[in-house]
Order: structure tokens, then C-alpha cells, then sequence
């Protein structure tokens, strides 16, 4: 019947059968929208909680750092991570984000949605502001490794500049990785969650900080005791090696980008190969240790280096090979870690927390690592097999060529980088390290003290002054017979030279005395040991809880006055 036929439209039997055709197309769009944004806001939430998890990562960072470094440091080592998130933020807001998943964009790097603002449509809006959050996570992570690798050493000023400069080189390598034109995606290579762009290209980039940096002073030339860089508190890394672990699983388990459809199946496989690989990494870690120490001691530093070696190694992998996979790649992966440092220290590269062979040779392992184990069979996820799935050597040699280009790529940036933050600080084109490093007086007192105002010895040396005080403001001499005592109190035993009225020499004399636990008490008395043992732990209460082990004024005075002499 045509349209002429019909006395009016309303009553025409082709139009009914339109207008109802396009009623049940309107209807199934609107549920498919209502299915999707149902999907889309469990996806996000599941995003969003993942990145919060990963940022509470900065707080084990930074009791990592803290924990591995010298006294009179710590306040300063947070307020390095507190930039990483001030400064990394506002570059991954200006232009990282817009280079890694701007669009258009080319095979190198994103050309638009610099400054994203999102749009007028809600699902378009919440996806981009998920992943926003969840990439600035990963972005965060990879400036924060090369905090723990210049700490004590680098200037605050250079380390905000390049916290906020390493942004570009991250993003560059995330587009290739995970952008859909990306060309080393296009080649096939796998990287599930940030074996290259964060734990390599920070590991590479601490590298060359270290190596632009020098070691700290006396590190390796014997001109300070060795206890100077002993870790200040190996509690402080075993919490932050907790707070790792745990935030790991975030950025493993986040990475699947949700939990509809089979994602989920995803997150869950990325979880159990997490956990299983820092068993064999911890597990290893331990035997490792006891070895190297002939069945005596289990470091600290190797349990800490080989379970986030074994972390880091698995983070390429853990969605696309077997839970028992992960056990060897764990395995590996923490040795790799704990030897590399080793080396690292054998050759005079001075990384106090360990940064080069967890992040970087750790992380190259779990790179190449799935160009052996991954299995294109299982369900989730796209990957071609590795050589021991029949695979061949062709994903292995894609893996091997990223890993390469990655590296190649951060060492020159970074490289870059460093040298002009140095010369434009030191003005000096030819000398750019005395740009980059702190003062030798701030080295060796600590940047608490010259840079936050806070002075760790304050509290002890009065202390020490109220010590001294309640014998009389005048001088102790050496009156007394050996071995008698006048009286028990603290203090009783010391006595000073005839003829010393300087107040800081008799501190000093009273701080060493003290450390060198020489008590002179009568040897015959009863409490003789009691009382040692009490002014011992007195003494070691109160130093533990500032903080004062190798930063009272009679050290850092002594240090400044001796060092620069003997480097002469």
C-alpha cells in the first residue's frame, strides 16, 4: 500500500509498523545504555579503589626509604614523596596523560586531551576521569623510585624539577605499551601492569642519578665509619616492605580495568600469581641469606630485596601464565634482586635502598619472563604464547626489544634531564654534579636540620646539659680514689679533664662516654651491673626515640671538623 492510498498518515499500516519497529529499537537502546552504565560504574569503582590502594603505596615507599637511610633525614625523605604527588599530579594533568592516551595521537605518543576536563556525557566522563586516576597512580610510583636511589644527597630543588620532568618520559613509554596505536603494542608486546613504564624506566632513571650524583661522602674511600650507613631503622623498611606488598596487589589486581564480564576472572588470577611469586621470592630470600651469612643471620635488607624483586618480576606476567608459573618467576626474580645489589655495591654505586636490582634488573627478568611462561589459552586475556607454550621465540624477542628500547630510552631522557637541572644550578657547564648535590655541612647534619628547621640533637643535648648541671657549673675533677663512688646517681662516674670549660667538649665527652658505655662504677658494689645495664638502656631508650643514634652535636661537630681535612 502506498502512502497515496491512505485517507490520512496516522491509519496507514506502513507507518504503524515503522513507528513500532522504531519504539522496540528505542527501548532496547535505552537498556543497553542502562546495562552499560551499570558496567561501566563497577568497572570504575573497582579503578578507583585500586588507585587509592596504589597511592597509599607512596607511605611504603617512603618508610622504605627512611628506614635504609642515615638519621637526621627523615622528616625530609617524606617530604620528598609529599612531591612526587604534588609535582607528578600537576605534569600528569598538563601533559602526561595527553601523551599517553591523548587522542589524536601518532605510534610515538598522544598528541590531545592535555588538561583533560572531560566531557558532557557521563560514561565518557567516568571512564576518562577512572583511568586518569588509575595511570597517575603507575605514573606517581615511577618518579617515587629514584627518591629512595639519591637519597641524603640530592638537592630538594632539582629533585621537585625532575619530579615533575620524569612525567614526559613515563608517559612516552605507556603509550607505547599500552595505547591502541602504540608501536611497541602493535608489535604484540605484553606488559599486564607496569613492568616497563614504572618499575624499569624508574629503576634506569635512578641509575643515572646515582651515577651523576656520586656516592655520599666517605661511602666508599673509608674516610667514615661504616656504621654511618648502616640503615637507621630496619623496622621502618619491614613496615614499608608490609605497605609494598599489600598496595601491590592493587596495582596487579587494578590493572585488569574492572571486574564485569571476565575481568574479574582477570583481577582474580592476577591476585593468586602476586602472592605465590613473593612466596618464592621470600622463601628464597631467607635460604639466600642464611647461606650467605653460613646458616647465622636473616637480613633484613635481602628479606626486603628479594620479596619486592619477586613482586616487580611478576608485574608484566601475572594475568597471562599459571599460578605455579609464578612461583619460578617470583623465585627468579628475588635472587635477581638481592645478587644485583650486591654487584651494585661491589662496583661503588652507592643505592641505599636497594632501587637498582629490585626495580630495574628485577624488572627487565619479568619482561622477558613472559616471553616464556604466557599461555594465550587463558580465558581473559589476549597474549601470544611464550616460547614454553609453543610459542616460539617470537613474543621473546618482542619482549626483549621493548625491554631494550625502554631502557635505551629512560637512560637518555633522564641523562638529559639531570645534566641541565645541574648546569643551570651550579652554572657551571662543565661540572653539573655540584649543581645537583647538597652542601657537604647538609650532607653530614642532615637535611631535617638545614632544610624543615628540626634538630634532632635539641632534645638530647639538653638533656646532657642538665647532666652536667646537676654536678655544679664548675669543673668535675679526678679527685676521687679509683673505684669509690659518691653516691649512685647518673652521672657520678664521669669525670672531666681539669681545666675543660668548654660546655661543648664536656657534652661531647658525656655523649661519648656514654655511647662507649665506659660507666666507671665501684667494682665492688653489688649494682655495679644493674646499674651499667640500666644507664645503658636509659641511654638507648632515648636515643632510639629521637632518632639520635649518629646525629648528637658532639658527632656532627666532630664530622665537620675532621672530614673536609682528610679529603683534602
Amino acid at each position: 500500500m502506498s502512502s497515496m492510498d491512505c485517507s490520512t498518515l496516522e491509519f496507514c499500516d506502513q507507518f504503524q509498523e515503522l513507528r513500532a519497529e522504531i519504539n522496540d529499537n528505542f527501548q532496547a537502546f535505552q537498556a543497553q545504555q542502562e546495562d552499560d552504565t551499570g558496567d561501566f560504574a563497577d568497572d570504575a569503582t573497582w579503578v578507583l579503589t585500586s588507585s587509592f590502594v596504589i597511592l597509599t603505596m607512596q607511605s611504603g615507599f617512603g618508610l622504605l626509604e627512611m628506614g635504609s637511610s642515615s638519621n637526621g633525614n627523615e622528616v625530609h625523605i617524606m617530604i620528598k614523596n609529599v612531591a612526587d604527588v604534588i609535582f607528578g599530579s600537576l605534569a600528569y594533568w598538563l601533559f602526561g596523560y595527553g601523551i599517553s592516551y591523548g587522542t589524536p595521537s601518532i605510534p610515538f605518543m598522544g598528541l590531545g586531551q592535555f588538561c583533560p576536563n572531560g566531557s558532557y556525557i557521563a560514561n565518557e566522563s567516568g571512564l576518562l576521569f577512572s583511568r586518569y586516576i588509575f595511570q597517575f597512580s603507575f605514573a606517581a610510583t615511577s618518579t617515587t623510585i629514584v627518591s629512595g636511589c639519591v637519597a641524603m644527597r640530592m638537592r630538594f630543588l632539582v629533585y621537585c624539577i625532575f619530579a615533575f620532568l620524569s612525567i614526559f618520559v613515563y608517559a612516552v613509554v605507556a603509550h607505547w605499551v599500552w595505547a591502541e596505536d602504540g608501536w611497541l603494542n602493535n608489535l604484540g608486546m605484553h606488559d599486564f601492569a607496569g613492568g616497563g613504564p614504572v618499575h624499569v624506566v624508574g629503576g634506569v632513571n635512578g641509575l643515572v642519578a646515582i651515577l651523576m650524583l656520586g656516592p655520599r661522602t666517605g661511602r666508599f674511600d673509608g674516610t667514615r665509619p661504616k656504621s654511618d650507613f648502616k640503615p637507621s631503622s630496619p623496622v621502618s623498611m619491614l613496615f614499608g616492605l608490609f605497605m609494598l606488598w599489600w598496595g601491590w596487589i592493587g596495582f596487579n589486581c587494578g590493572s585488569s580495568f574492572g571486574i564485569t564480564g571476565q575481568k574479574w576472572v582477570v583481577a582474580t588470577r592476577a591476585a593468586i600469581s602476586t602472592i605465590n611469586a613473593t612466596a618464592g621470592g621470600g622463601f628464597l630470600a631467607i635460604v639466600w641469606s642464611l647461606l650467605w651469612t653460613k646458616w647465622k643471620l636473616i637480613r633484613v635488607d635481602d628479606i626486603v630485596n628479594g620479596i619486592l624483586g619477586s613482586l616487580v618480576a611478576i608485574t608484566p606476567s601475572c594475568a597471562s601464565i599459571h599460578t605455579y608459573d609464578a612461583l619460578i618467576i617470583g623465585s627468579i626474580g628475588g635472587v635477581i634482586a638481592i645478587t644485583s645489589n650486591q654487584y651494585v655495591k661491589h662496583i661503588q654505586l652507592d643505592d641505599p635502598v636497594g632501587a637498582i636490582g629490585v626495580h630495574l634488573t628485577a624488572g627487565m627478568w619479568g619482561l622477558v619472563s613472559v616471553g616464556l611462561f604466557a599461555d594465550n589459552s587463558l580465558p581473559g586475556i589476549s597474549v601470544r604464547n611464550g616460547l614454553f607454550r609453543g610459542g616460539g621465540l617470537e613474543l621473546l624477542g618482542i619482549q626483549a626489544l621493548g625491554t631494550t628500547v625502554i631502557s635505551l630510552w629512560s637512560a637518555a631522557c633522564s641523562a638529559v634531564i639531570f645534566y641541565l637541572i645541574g648546569v643551570a644550578v651550579s652554572r657551571d657547564w662543565k661540572d653539573p654534579r655540584s649543581g645537583l648535590r647538597v652542601s657537604l655541612e647538609e650532607e653530614l647534619k642532615g637535611a631535617d636540620y638545614f632544610l624543615h628547621g628540626i634538630d634532632p640533637t635539641e632534645d638530647w643535648d639538653s638533656d646532657l646539659e642538665e647532666l652536667v648541671q646537676s654536678h655544679g657549673k664548675g669543673n668535675m675533677k679526678d679527685e676521687e680514689a679509683p673505684g669509690k663512688t659518691t653516691g649512685g646517681k647518673t652521672g657520678d662516674s664521669f669525670k672531666w679533664k681539669e681545666g675543660e670549660n668548654d660546655e661543648n667538649k664536656r657534652i661531647e665527652q658525656c655523649a661519648s662516654t656514654l655511647v662507649g658505655g665506659d660507666l666507671q662504677v665501684q667494682s665492688g658494689s653489688e649494682d655495679t651491673a644493674d646499674a651499667k645495664s640500666k644507664k645503658r638502656s636509659m641511654y638507648i631508650r632515648r636515643t632510639s626515640a629521637a632518632g639520635m643514634f649518629q646525629t648528637t652535636q658532639a658527632r656532627s661537630q666532630r664530622s665537620l671538623s675532621t672530614i673536609p681535612e682528610k679529603l683534602k
